[in-house]
């Protein structure tokens, strides 16, 4: 997931959740994966988005992660997965912004061959500077089909819950719809995906509550290089947020829009070791000062896969 911005949606529980292409699992009725991961990240403007905190200052980080997942398939429409993500960022200079992330996960769904049915829930715990700072819930209930050989749709409904350890004006409840439409060569080593969210937040102080939709856009391709297949990655997101009171000391609401486009290569090195250069640009645009500035981040990742 990125820099500091505390945006659970943009950190590790989106990573897990973001509509991801359609894999055909193994035919063994249990299966289990992990990943191991420690990198360098380059932060131009350390920032907390959840608390609308902006340094206007760089950074550097070490980056570390560990996954593991659970597949089971008692038979062969049914599937129970489960599964436990911790990443750390932990900065040399802004030590208070050091982000620990915790996600626990879990998901069954049914295979109905017309549409595919699942349910999902992520329950991820964040500390900041070690200190407990949020506690994020994600409820999901989704359809999804491959239509042919080419092209798969996912549609979900997600319900969330915020709760802050010392802001509890901050608190909110969230409700969302979304779809994604992938579209494959033929080869199926290429992707292109369009996805749409709306999403309504209420917070317990209503100047933290608003209306807004997420726009992306993702390519990925997969091809031979230097005897080995490599992944190319490139992604656009736009999001708007509508707030819905007025600004204290102000006559107008608060709005934002934040564009960023992101760009990951992934090199294999062996079977199990990756190396994965991954570059980031950010534009916030809104009339509350805090919150208008742009971030790039430029990242370098070793991990290794079970």
């Amino acid at each position: 997931m990125k820099s500091t911005q505390i945006t659970l949606s943009s950190c590790s529980l989106m990573l897990a959740l973001s509509a991801a292409a359609p894999i055909q699992a193994k035919d063994d009725a249990f299966d289990w994966s992990g990943k191991l991961q420690a990198g360098y990240q380059y932060d131009s403007n350390v920032n907390i988005r959840e608390l609308d905190q902006n340094t206007e200052r760089s950074d550097q980080a070490l980056v570390t992660e560990a996954q593991l997942g659970l597949q089971w398939r008692p038979w062969r429409k049914l599937e129970v997965k489960a599964g436990a993500q911790h990443s750390d960022y932990a900065y040399q200079e802004f030590t208070a912004f050091d982000l620990a992330i915790t996600t626990l996960n879990g998901e069954v769904s049914y295979d109905f061959d017309v549409v595919k049915i699942g349910m999902s829930r992520h329950d991820a715990d964040a500390k900041l500077a070690s200190s407990d700072f949020l506690d994020y819930q994600l409820d999901t209930l989704y359809l999804s089909r491959l239509w042919g050989k080419q092209w798969f749709t996912r549609f979900a409904y997600e319900d969330t819950d915020k709760q802050f350890a010392n802001l509890s004006e901050r608190n909110a409840t969230a409700k969302a719809y979304s779809g994604d439409v992938y579209w494959f060569t033929p080869s199926a080593k290429s992707f292109i995906t369009l996805g749409y969210t709306d999403h309504d937040e209420t917070a317990d102080d209503p100047q933290f509550s608003y209306n807004g939709s997420t726009l992306r856009v993702r390519w990925q391709t997969r091809a031979p290089l230097w005897g080995n297949e490599h992944t190319w990655q490139l992604g656009w997101q736009l999001e708007n947020r509508d707030y819905v009171q007025p600004m204290p000391d102000r006559n107008s609401a608060r709005d934002e829009q934040r564009q960023s486009v992101q760009a990951k290569w992934q090199i294999p090195l062996s079977e199990a070791f990756r190396f994965t250069p991954k570059l980031e640009y950010v534009d916030n645009q809104s009339n509350f000062t805090d919150v208008d500035y742009q971030e790039t981040t430029a990242s370098l990742n070793f991990s290794v896969h079970f």
